[in-house]
């Protein structure tokens, strides 16, 4: 993405001071009930919060370089695990609603967006946003930004985020294959471990989170398997270690 297929996106997102004094705010409390997920049905803010990094995407259709750079986005998405490595959070800078609905559906983005007419979406893109598009976002868990398209006033391009993500994660989280380390065996890990164990449900009790899996109740540090250890149990997923990788399992 050369910069100079940026200006034709800038001048339109130029805010009265937008360079940001403080680059850190709470995600959780500023995305709650200001989530949609891929179909634009009302999400909670942990379904864009659920991962340890997070990618904002500031994008319009009426931005010719968006809409080239997107599918480059969506492939990157399918291909690198994301919803269960990183995930995407689109902050729409189109024109009304319709066109973000018609964009996202045009798209076919995967990811949750900032609800359109919410303070979440004119906060995000006054703090982490505000000098043009496309421009991602690199944060972790506290909302600290880790990768810009932008350093200061010069325009590096999304891909430059990417590449900073791709040396975060695990190469072998990030391949579908699952290749391991320590044996090098194929063992097409999401594949299989989503047939081996069943998320039926999540419940609590006196020690903390509980899962039912294959309809039986499990807590986390139990084995499912020799070597495959429940590590975390949320409301929303199941996290398990097997061979040195960790994998997220959800109810179907």
């Amino acid at each position: 993405m050369k910069p100079s297929l940026a200006l034709a996106c800038t001048a339109f997102l130029i805010l009265n001071g937008c360079a940001p004094t403080k680059r850190t705010i709470s995600l959780e409390e500023t995305l709650a009930s200001a989530v949609i997920d891929h179909k634009g049905e009302p999400a909670t803010a942990n379904h864009a919060l659920n991962t340890d990094y997070l990618l904002l995407y500031f994008s319009a259709h009426w931005c010719p370089p968006c809409r080239g750079f997107t599918p480059k986005l969506v492939e990157y998405y399918h291909n690198n695990l994301g919803g269960q490595l990183f995930q995407v959070l689109f902050v729409s800078s189109d024109r009304s609603d319709r066109e973000m609905q018609a964009y996202m559906k045009e798209a076919a983005m995967p990811w949750p967006a900032v609800i359109y007419h919410s303070e979440a979406r004119k906060t995000l893109e006054k703090v982490y946003s505000g000098q043009g598009i496309p421009r991602l976002v690199l944060l972790d868990r506290a909302g600290k930004v880790v990768a810009d398209s932008f350093k200061g006033q010069t325009y590096l391009g999304p891909n430059q985020v990417l590449e900073k993500l791709d040396s975060l994660l695990d190469r072998r989280k990030r391949d579908p294959a699952g290749v391991t380390a320590t044996t090098g065996q194929i063992l097409r890990a999401t594949n299989d471990y989503k047939k081996r164990y069943r998320i039926d449900g999540f419940g609590s009790g006196p020690n903390g989170h509980l899962a039912f899996v294959n309809g039986k109740v499990t807590l986390e540090g139990e084995e499912l398997d020799a070597g495959v250890v429940v590590e975390t149990i949320t409301d929303k997923y199941v996290e398990i270690s097997a061979e040195g990788n960790h994998y997220r399992l959800k109810p179907e």
